[in-house]
């Protein structure tokens, strides 16, 4: 237990041991008026805790711990929750407030001696055993988180490695998509190209024709008109030697 600028600093060793404490201690919260605030305020005199809470805060923290406890063991019952098995103290506190829970469960058994001189008192046993048994439990939560939280990374690097598969996967859709649309592209110009090159030939070949029909009308008039000429010097020449 510490404190820091003289402010009492609450602890997870301290929790723990007020569980254990509360569990060992059952019978001196009888339910009388002020039963409980004397029980606690037993509590900060033996853990010399006088000047550093009252009993009336330490009451509260356990009131607290409780009320949580219920809170997701009703809510566990009626659905599931996650809360459970993410909430350090509820297995502690489920073995202090469960009648069905022993501590032999969470405690591994021990040699007495024989001498009841050499043995702590009752009270004092019970509690070393709650507060084994509760340190026993914090072990089982801690690894349970551990593998709970070993079971999410997992999931979060799977889940990793699926979407970075997906994004592979869509780029390489992506790839296929624009070089599909690079070849269509590229075919649609050559095909241009290439009815651009017909339309020219085309284009210069009725030209090519146009002009050789041209001369060959011109070379056919040309020859009528020399033809119509020689006739014409013919009679002229016939008419004359007839004179």
């Amino acid at each position: 237990m510490g404190s820091e600028d003289g402010v009492f600093k609450w602890t997870d060793a301290n929790t723990a041991d007020l569980i254990a404490w509360r569990a060992s201690n059952n019978s001196l919260f009888t339910g009388r008026r002020n039963a409980a605030i004397k029980a606690f305020e037993l509590y900060v005199k033996e853990k010399q805790l006088a000047g550093k809470v009252t009993p009336a805060w330490v009451r509260k923290k356990w009131e607290n711990l409780k009320q949580k406890y219920k809170d997701l063991k009703s809510l566990s019952m009626v659905g599931g929750n996650t809360s459970v098995a993410t909430w350090k103290w509820y297995a502690v506190m489920d073995g202090a407030l469960s009648s069905e829970t022993s501590l032999n469960h969470f405690i591994t058994p021990v040699q007495v001696s024989s001498s009841a001189q050499d043995a702590p008192p009752i009270k004092q046993r019970k509690e070393e055993d709650w507060l084994t048994a509760v340190r026993e439990m914090e072990k089982r939560q801690e690894e349970r988180e551990r593998l709970a939280s070993e079971r999410e990374d997992e999931r979060d690097r799977r889940a990793a490695a699926r979407e970075e598969e997906r994004d592979r996967r869509a780029a390489e859709r992506e790839d296929v998509r624009e070089r599909q649309t690079s070849e269509r592209e590229e075919r649609r110009e050559r095909e241009m190209l290439s009815r651009q090159e017909r339309w020219e030939k085309d284009m210069l070949a009725r030209e090519e024709r146009l002009e050789r029909d041209y001369r060959e009308r011109e070379e056919r008039r040309e020859r009528e008109a020399a033809a119509r000429e020689e006739r014409l010097f013919k009679l002229l020449e016939t008419f004359m030697a007839n004179k």
